[in-house]
């Protein structure tokens, strides 16, 4: 196919994943002219399948700031099935983490859970299929099947050259293809050594006949009050890795009969071998009588993969007339499905200096640093988060606490986000939303741990570390993170019960759960911590008809 009228663009776009498209359709429903080159083509297999409550929240706020109703239809389970498909997704109602030892049956009160809204898990192949179609619908022109050869950036222009002998033309490029990105190859991006701390690598496939895990366990000891764990990302949690099950066909609307299955695995305790990755995974799952039992009856529908080490980094995501979306510059590991809601955060003020270049003709790099300083925090953020969980996994109290740290950063993080935009959402104030994209300050879109300081973030991820240095005990670091919780006096007290170690289940669903939000609601309004009103300060009026429309 060629383009021999149209070669020149204003943006090009390298790859069309989920990434590459979601931007593309911002782009083109604004009236730039987008190219979109993949080598590859759709329907094809993709990971990166476990949304979040926050990922909703940036892609409900993605539709509205930029008038793209489509990209709401992925803002919820329930949208995704009347829009697109029911077979399209799976639905997620908590994230379930069950704690196992090698060769010992699960103890039932080492699981832990954590209970949201409803969410989705992504059946990749279908929704990037039908966001690269979205895209072309608002005026995308797409290469798929095609290769580029070359690639020439001067202070004027963007060349790409083809296998087929074809150029084009734009004034701006941007990188969406991941791992082989052809921009950090031939600017030498990539840092060697990465700087990232976390270690692991990864086995994974789509399955069918994976059994429930719930029917396992539901005679086993005192039942406790849990939503069922299939109805999640169910984690399986042991020393040095985990593993991921996400069903889609666990809803009535389905007829998927898919099953996402990973292993994760620290390689400098389980290093690579020479077997093939299906009898490595099998040899692995049967260590763990409690895990191989709901993969009795599984098969693959498609091939294994068995990758290296998964971390990687850039030391800058930016250059002249280009730029490098989050995957493309580095990455760290699946674990808290951070991959979406990471690239959701940096689409938002990326597509907004890009259509603001485009007008003034003014594509200086000092545009778009902003947006660079908040996806390297993002991935730095990330790994923290990621390589503690490695370390706090040799112990399940350890884990227990540390997982706490991570509730209340991300809980923080999105009680931001609806506050300070979904709240005006809701009221039909999208137009100030603009506000939020133009800043060079991006600070209200990193995980800080608002009005904590960034000092309490960073002695959790010390105390841990000190476990695996050797200076402090799995159970003293686990009581020094509950006591720091259990310190905090700039939040109300019982906020999500998290320091109450007793409390291994919260539902964020759940009645009491909407009355604690209410709680913190009427403290934000009457505290008189200035933190309280630079994070969370919002319109009451605003927020009534936000609570009102989503209840």
């Amino acid at each position: 196919m060629s383009y021999t009228k149209t070669n020149h663009f204003d943006v090009l776009i390298l790859g069309s994943g989920l990434g590459g498209s979601l931007l593309a359709t911002i782009l083109a429903r604004h009236n730039a002219r987008v190219l979109m080159i993949d080598k590859e083509t759709h329907p094809r297999f993709a990971v990166g399948e476990a949304m979040t409550p926050n990922t909703d929240l940036m892609m409900k706020t993605l539709s509205y700031e930029y008038s793209v109703p489509e990209l709401a239809h992925l803002s919820s389970f329930h949208n995704i099935c009347q829009n697109i498909s029911p077979s399209a997704c799976g639905l997620k109602r908590q994230f379930g983490f069950i704690y196992h030892r090698e060769r010992k049956e699960q103890l039932p009160q080492e699981k832990t859970q954590v209970g949201v809204v409803d969410s989705s898990h992504l059946f990749r192949q279908d929704i990037d299929s039908r966001m690269v179609q979205v895209a072309i619908k608002y005026g995308t022109k797409f290469l798929p099947r095609t290769k580029v050869v070359d690639l020439d950036i001067d202070e004027k222009r963007v060349t790409v050259k083809v296998e087929n002998g074809d150029e084009f033309t734009a004034e701006y490029l941007v990188d969406a293809s991941g791992y082989n990105s052809l921009l950090a190859n031939k600017f030498n991006l990539r840092e060697n050594p990465i700087r990232l701390n976390t270690h692991s690598r990864s086995i994974f496939t789509h399955m069918i006949g994976v059994n429930n895990y719930d029917d396992f366990i539901q005679n086993k000891g005192k039942r406790q009050k849990t939503i069922p764990w299939y109805q999640g990302t169910l984690h399986h949690i042991f020393e040095c890795g985990w593993m991921w099950v996400i069903p889609f066909n666990h809803h009535k609307d389905s007829n998927n009969p898919v099953c996402s299955v990973g292993l994760n695995l620290d390689p400098r305790r389980f290093p690579k071998t020479d077997l093939p990755p299906e009898q490595e995974f099998q040899n692995f799952v049967a260590r763990f009588p409690s895990i191989s039992i709901q993969f009795k009856n599984a098969k693959p529908v498609r091939e294994w993969v068995s990758t290296g080490r998964l971390q990687y980094s850039s030391h800058s995501c930016m250059g002249e007339r280009f730029y490098l979306v989050p995957h493309a510059a580095g990455f760290v590991d699946a674990l808290f499905s951070f991959g979406l809601v990471n690239t959701c955060t940096i689409i938002n003020p990326l597509a907004y200096r890009i259509l603001k270049a485009i007008s003034e003709n003014d594509f200086s790099t000092k545009h778009f640093v902003g947006v660079e300083r908040l996806q390297q925090q993002l991935l730095n953020y990330n790994d923290n988060l990621v390589n503690c969980s490695y370390i706090a996994l040799t112990n399940f109290n350890l884990w227990d606490a540390w997982r706490r740290i991570w509730i209340l950063g991300s809980f923080l993080r999105q009680s931001k986000v609806a506050m300070s935009q979904v709240s005006q959402l809701a009221a039909g104030k999208a137009k100030n939303l603009s506000k939020f994209s133009e800043l060079d300050d991006l600070e209200h879109l990193t995980p800080s741990f608002e009005g904590l300081g960034e000092e309490f973030f960073q002695n959790a991820v010390a105390t841990v570390e000190k476990v695996e240095q050797g200076l402090l005990s799995a159970d003293d670091a686990a009581s020094v993170l509950m006591s720091s919780i259990q310190s905090i006096d700039f939040l109300p007290k019982n906020l999500l019960k998290l320091g109450d170690a007793s409390k291994k289940h919260l539902d964020l669903k759940s009645l009491d759960a909407f009355y604690e939000g209410l709680r913190f609601l009427f403290w934000v309004k009457t505290s008189p911590k200035p933190e309280a009103k630079k994070y969370f300060d919002f319109k009451v009026k605003d927020m009534a008809h936000y609570l009102l429309v989503n209840q």
